[in-house]
Parts: structure tokens; C-alpha cells; sequence
């Protein structure tokens, strides 16, 4: 669990920040994109035993996934959601300029953690890399598993605690404070959403991403929108000078980051 001082000002900041970046986010998060092709592909075995109903996208961002799920399911309702009103606004205009709006798409702003539990209405409800973002990212998905229908499906993907270990690693090295932003325990989400109606599977998978100099990976989470600090621990110039100048040193500019990314499924009793 993450806890912030002021958790509706964060909340507004990070929200600001990927509106801000959604032009920048749709070019560049490319391992955002490929977890999306990932999570649509977990999602093919349980295509034929999904009850009827509509489906639930919370943080569709860009539209990465959500053109991938209108292509799935063609003849299925698609609320397609996100907190950022700058990403929804991109998105729409996106899958128009792809011709992929239908009539069955429809789109809404959803901040998961003002949602009250309520009517199970989705026989899907599906989330790339959003659930991190959640004030508690169990409470949220617990609350998203509310509304299902009896035997629907909750699938989801996002960046686990063991994500980024060399920048946590040069920071223990040189006495400095890690400022990313603290990420899910995958085990303990797991074992609190197992309490309760649905039954939860998830696998891990590390994924690297390749830069020159460690700045261009800072420069690369403002770019995207997801620099934005729930903790407000910052380093000062003098101490991302030095952390950035050890790290390009140490690994003679070659930076390989590590994104742990956690897929997580869960299907209602029904």
C-alpha cells in the first residue's frame, strides 16, 4: 500500500501530467504498448466462457489496448475509461482517425478510487498498466471485481515492486534516496484479493528497456506523463548529477532498465 500526505492533490497532478503527455505517452511508452499486446493475447483463452454483458477498460490511456479490444470483440458494448481527460480526448480521436468506433464504444472519466462498489454489470473489465497508479492497488481492483457478473473476468497488467533495480541499486551505493514512486507487491495484492469471490491467477515477467545515458531514462518518464512523484521525495541537481554521472559510469553508458511487469487475472464465482 501506498500512502501520500495529500492523496487527492497527487491524484490531480498525476492526472495533469499524463493529459499533458498523451502525445508524447502514444509514440514513446513502448513497453506499455507491448504489455497491451500481451494482455490481449492472456486474454484469447478465456474468450468463450465470458458471460454476456459489456466490457470495462479503466485507464485506457492512448487507446493501445482498447483498439485491440474492438477488434476482438466486435459485437460486445466497450466503456472505454481513464482519470485523465487529456488521455481520453486522445484516445477517442485516436480510434476515430483508425476507424475503429463503433457504436457499441463508448467513453467516460472513471477515478478508481472514488468508485463505490455497486451493480455487477461486466462481463469484462480489463486494465494496462493503470492499477499502480491506484491508492491502494488491491482496495481498487477488489472494488473493480465488485462489479462483475457471476463468472465474469478481471485481467489486468502493471509494473511490479521489483521493477527498476539498478536505479534502486546506485541510489543504496552512493547514500541517495530512491524517489520512484512505490510500485504493488504482487504477492500481497494477491493474497488480499484472494479473500474474497474470485479466483485469482497472475504470472511476472521482466522486461528491459535500453538507453545511452541514465538522464535519457529520466528525461523518458516525464516525456510519458509518469515522473510525477506520489511521495514527494525529489533529489536535488547536485544529487541526480551525481546519481546520473555513477550510473553512466558504472554500466559505461549503457543503461538497461528493468520493468517487472505483473499480469494478474481473476474470475468471479459464478
Amino acid at each position: 500500500m501506498r500512502t501520500t500526505t495529500d492523496y487527492s492533490s497527487n491524484s490531480k497532478i498525476i492526472t495533469d501530467s499524463f493529459s499533458k503527455a498523451a502525445a508524447n505517452y502514444h509514440k514513446k511508452a513502448e513497453i506499455q504498448k507491448k504489455v497491451a499486446s500481451g494482455l490481449l493475447s492472456s486474454l484469447i483463452p478465456w474468450k468463450g466462457i465470458l458471460p454476456e454483458g459489456p466490457i470495462l477498460e479503466v485507464g485506457c490511456g492512448t487507446g493501445f489496448l482498447s483498439r485491440l479490444l474492438i477488434e476482438e470483440f466486435p459485437e460486445r458494448n466497450i466503456h472505454l475509461t481513464d482519470a485523465s481527460a487529456g488521455m481520453l480526448d486522445f484516445a477517442r480521436h485516436y480510434l476515430d482517425e483508425e476507424k475503429a468506433l463503433t457504436e457499441n464504444v463508448t467513453f467516460g472519466e472513471l477515478n478508481v478510487d472514488g468508485l463505490e462498489e455497486g451493480e455487477e454489470s461486466y462481463s469484462l473489465i480489463i486494465s494496462n498498466f493503470a492499477a499502480q497508479w491506484f491508492k491502494d492497488t488491491a482496495m481498487g481492483l477488489e472494488k473493480l471485481m465488485s462489479k462483475l457478473k457471476p463468472g465474469g473476468l478481471i485481467l489486468c497488467s502493471f509494473p511490479g515492486n521489483n521493477s527498476f533495480r539498478e536505479w534502486y541499486e546506485c541510489c543504496l551505493e552512493l547514500g541517495l534516496p530512491f524517489t520512484a514512486n512505490a510500485l504493488p507487491d504482487v504477492e500481497e495484492v494477491v493474497i488480499k484479493l484472494s479473500m474474497g469471490p474470485v479466483q485469482i491467477d497472475y504470472y511476472e515477467n521482466d522486461l528491459q528497456q535500453n538507453f545511452a545515458h541514465s538522464i535519457d531514462f529520466f528525461k523518458h518518464l516525464k516525456e510519458i506523463g509518469v515522473a510525477s512523484s506520489t511521495s514527494g521525495k525529489r533529489l536535488s541537481a547536485r544529487q541526480m548529477k551525481l546519481l546520473t554521472d555513477f550510473w553512466d559510469k558504472k554500466t559505461n553508458n549503457n543503461i538497461n532498465i528493468n520493468w517487472h511487469v505483473v499480469y494478474l487475472a481473476g474470475k468471479k464465482d459464478g
